[in-house]
């Protein structure tokens, strides 16, 4: 699959992946009058991580996919970022109106409300995937595992970070592994949560969301040698790694323990893929440029992808103009994912002096360049 020519009035586009990327891709399309079919490999949608926050430039995305005043609905208002030591005494706080202006609000919402209002309307064949892919002149057949098959203009790997077309069409390898694990979950009752809320340890972060009626989602992580979980299933262990970390910290985690609740688990890693385009397949989201969670950008950058590749797609330009146009915005993102890892790994006196004294210049500096459209 090598030829890049322009799409010839492409109207069928096979997205493989039903997750927020994929779903906001077929969505995208649909509403520029694109035939779209959606596979899905698991049978049933379950929800890792269980909430998402979403900056303001992930909350205008959405808006223009026409989902504005459905996830508002949803989502609880984050007006402030509040950074913390160990011990709960502030290093920064940040007013999330003087950074991103006019831009949206910046907003928290559950995992399972995205999907809902992302899918609303948008057919998935679940427990189906693609087996072969196989470019024939201006088509690619496409073999699913059901024993189907179809002819399609377009192909999208929106299959996640470990995206079986990114293997399978451009010969990619591994995700790489950034040296830290993570734990999410959901928990109720933490109704002194009022702001994005994160308290920052020796090679540990606990942070809170506010998702509004007392509930929070909960993201910590560590510092971590390999990809395997540094607490082996065990909740007692995840609740030790955070020994002498301030209120509201113990109480989360001993009420996770008595409720029996088991974290998600997940090792922190990157995808940095060249290129996203080959012949007429194409990646978006994390099966393109999978990053550090610390830029909270996971979900925006998946649909502004989805935004900008259905313009190229209905209005029969080449797909590489679509990657001409994402990567730039794209690879500003992952490097200050990149910044904020190394600011993390210096020594505790020497990054908390830097919250205190320059924390608003680094924070608008992180997201300046995402105030412009994409």
């Amino acid at each position: 699959m090598t030829g890049q020519g322009a799409m010839g009035d492409a109207q069928r586009v096979l997205v493989v992946g039903g997750g927020v990327a994929g779903l906001a891709t077929a969505r995208a399309l649909t509403r520029r009058g694109v035939e779209v079919d959606v596979v899905e490999r698991s049978a049933s949608r379950t929800h890792p991580g269980a909430g998402v926050y979403l900056p303001a430039n992930a909350v205008r995305a959405l808006g223009a996919l026409g989902l504005g005043a459905e996830v508002l609905d949803r989502a609880c208002r984050i007006t402030r970022q509040l950074f913390l030591d160990q011990h709960g005494r502030r290093l920064l706080d940040v007013d999330l109106q003087e950074v991103w202006g006019a831009t949206a609000p910046c907003v928290a919402v559950s995992h399972r409300d995205l999907h809902e209002v992302l899918g609303d309307g948008i057919p998935v064949r679940a427990g189906t995937t693609v087996t072969a892919l196989d470019e024939q002149g201006p088509r690619v057949h496409a073999v699913l595992d059901d024993g189907s098959t179809g002819d399609y203009d377009v192909v999208v790997g929106a299959d996640g970070i470990r995206s079986w077309v990114r293997t399978t069409a451009f010969g990619a390898g591994a995700p790489r592994f950034l040296g830290q694990a993570s734990w999410r979950f959901l928990v109720d009752g933490v109704d002194e949560v009022t702001a994005w809320t994160v308290l920052l340890g020796r090679g540990a972060a606990f942070l809170v969301i506010p998702l509004g009626r007392g509930r929070a989602y909960c993201y910590a992580d560590v510092d971590a040698p390999t990809v395997s979980e540094p607490a082996a299933g065990d909740p007692a262990t995840v609740a030790g790694t955070y020994d002498g970390f301030a209120e509201p910290v113990p109480t989360i985690l001993h009420g996770l323990l008595a409720g029996g609740h088991q974290p998600y688990f997940s090792p922190i890693q990157e995808v940095v893929q060249e290129p996203w385009v080959t012949g007429r397949v194409v990646l978006v989201g994390d099966a393109a440029h999978a990053m550090s969670p610390n830029m909270a950008e996971g979900v925006g950058m998946a649909v502004e992808d989805a935004l900008v590749l259905a313009e190229t797609v209905a209005g029969d330009r080449p797909l590489h103009e679509y990657e001409a146009r994402r990567r730039p915005r794209v690879r500003f993102v992952q490097a200050q994912t990149h910044r904020r890892d190394r600011t993390r790994g210096r020594p505790r006196v020497v990054r908390e002096a830097a919250l205190r004294v320059a924390g608003r210049r680094i924070f608008r500096s992180n997201y300046g360049a995402l105030l412009a459209q994409p």
